[in-house]
């Protein structure tokens, strides 16, 4: 009767159950679970299971707001010192310019000298305001630049992790396939010492039928009195004896075929039958050469019997 195969379903229940117990739904894990299943059914089975899930959420990553921070606050540390320059000398410049006003017309052009240098003050000033802005602007440009480096970055983790987890899952699959291949060529090597145990059997049992024979002819001469009778009791025994002979190497012819269908069989199973599926069909045919060297033994002992009695 053909074995029923495992259903997606049960592959599907036992996924979620390893999930929701914090462990990774492997095809060993999965097969250990069921008791049952052939590798690449299970493989099959979680691959369909694995589309229906849901990508994992991606964990935002931490942007540097440390680096954002003293970046910000030395342009504005930058912009206050030099504020704070442009005000002072700006307040020098006036208050330098309130003496010279109270001392007469004469400084006059000084004042105004004074006058100048707060415009230009002031244009620095601003000079100074325009540079922090732009500063703000490659800011903000550097932090959209540093979130769309995260996102690649963990899009690249996720590809990485996908690709991980299928070279896992061929790596499962060639350690089970290996370990089949092992076990078929194991269970050939058994088959081969039955042949060889078997073929000593025969040759056991060619020597006792040259003995019994020899003993038929010799009791033969020693009881003339019954020759004719010993001599048809010996022809017909060895004739059972030959037909015995005859029948142990039909066995061994059996036995040899079995062996290679057995070796076929474990060449196929290198090709992707399960290891059960190979140890059965190898179990099998080590049953039919022990009962089949059972009952040789049993008719040799039986073959054993004097002549006449």
């Amino acid at each position: 009767m053909a074995r029923t195969g495992i259903t997606y379903e049960q592959v599907a229940t036992v996924a979620d159950a390893l999930v929701g117990q914090g462990e990774k739904p492997s095809i060993q894990r999965v097969r250990e679970q069921l008791g049952t299943g052939s590798p690449n059914t299970i493989h099959r089975h979680l691959k369909a299971w694995r589309a229906t899930q849901a990508p994992a959420e991606r964990r935002a990553a931490r942007l540097p707001d440390e680096l954002a921070a003293a970046l910000a606050e030395e342009l504005e540390r930058q912009a206050a010192a030099a504020r704070a320059e442009a005000e002072e000398n700006a307040l020098e410049a006036q208050h330098t310019a309130d003496e010279l006003a109270a001392t007469g017309e004469q400084l006059e052009e000084q004042v105004e000298e004074l006058s100048g240098r707060v415009e230009a003050l002031e244009s620095e000033r601003d000079r100074v305001t325009g540079e922090r802005d732009e500063a703000r602007s490659a800011l903000a440009e550097f932090r959209e630049r540093v979130r769309e480096l995260e996102t690649q970055r963990d899009d690249a983790r996720q590809q990485l992790a996908e690709a991980r987890n299928r070279c896992q899952t061929l790596e499962e699959q060639r350690d089970e396939e290996r370990e089949a291949r092992i076990t078929a060529q194991r269970e050939a090597k058994q088959l081969d010492q039955a042949r060889i145990e078997a073929e000593r059997a025969l040759a056991v049992a060619e020597t006792r039928t040259e003995a019994a024979r020899d003993q038929a002819e010799e009791r033969a001469r020693a009881l003339d009195a019954e020759r004719q009778a010993r001599r048809e009791d010996a022809q017909a025994h060895k004739q059972a004896l030959a037909e015995q002979r005859d029948e142990y190497r039909e066995r061994l012819a059996a036995m040899e075929k079995q062996l290679q269908d057995a070796q076929q069989r474990a060449q196929e199973a290198e090709k992707g039958r399960t290891k059960a599926e190979v140890q059965g069909e190898a179990l099998a045919a080590r049953m039919e050469a022990l009962e089949s060297h059972k009952a040789k033994q049993q008719e040799e002992d039986q073959g054993q019997l004097p002549l006449g009695e």
